[in-house]
C-alpha cells in the first residue's frame, strides 16, 4: 500500500516537473501577426495529466480518511475535540482581549463623565 502511494505522489510530482519544463521550453511562433503557440497540444495533455495524477491521489487520500473513520472512530472523536479545545481556547482569548478593550472605554468614559460633571458643577457654582 505504502509503495502504491509513493507511485501516486511520484506521478504526480513528474507530471507537475513535465508541465513546468515544457512551459519552460514552449516555443511561440508569429504566424499572421499574431504569437501561436506551437505545443499547445502538448501542454494540454500535460495539464491534463497532473490533473488526474492529483484527482487520483486526492482519492486515495479519501479513501484512507474514510476507513479511518469507519475502523477507528476514536481517533476521530479524539482530534474533533481536540480542534474543538483549540477552537475554545481561541474564543476565550478573543473575549479577554474584549473585555480589556471594554474596561478601557469604560474607565475612559467614566473620566469624561466626571469631568463633564465637573464643569456642569463649577458652571452651576459660577
Amino acid at each position: 500500500m505504502a509503495a502504491y502511494k509513493e507511485d501516486l505522489v511520484s506521478t504526480l510530482e513528474s507530471s507537475l516537473q513535465s508541465c513546468v519544463s515544457l512551459f519552460l521550453v514552449t516555443d511561440n511562433v508569429e504566424k499572421d501577426g499574431k504569437m501561436v503557440d506551437v505545443n499547445q497540444s502538448g501542454v494540454e495533455a500535460c495539464i491534463k495529466r497532473f490533473l488526474d495524477s492529483a484527482k487520483s491521489l486526492e482519492a486515495d487520500f479519501l479513501r484512507k480518511q474514510m476507513y479511518s473513520r469507519v475502523n477507528h472512530p476514536q481517533e476521530v472523536t479524539k482530534e474533533e475535540v481536540e480542534r474543538m479545545r483549540a477552537e475554545l481556547a481561541q474564543k476565550e482569548e478573543l473575549l479577554k482581549r474584549t473585555r480589556e478593550r471594554v474596561a478601557v472605554w469604560a474607565h475612559a468614559f467614566q473620566d469624561l463623565e466626571t469631568r463633564q460633571t465637573r464643569l456642569h458643577l463649577a458652571d452651576i457654582v459660577s
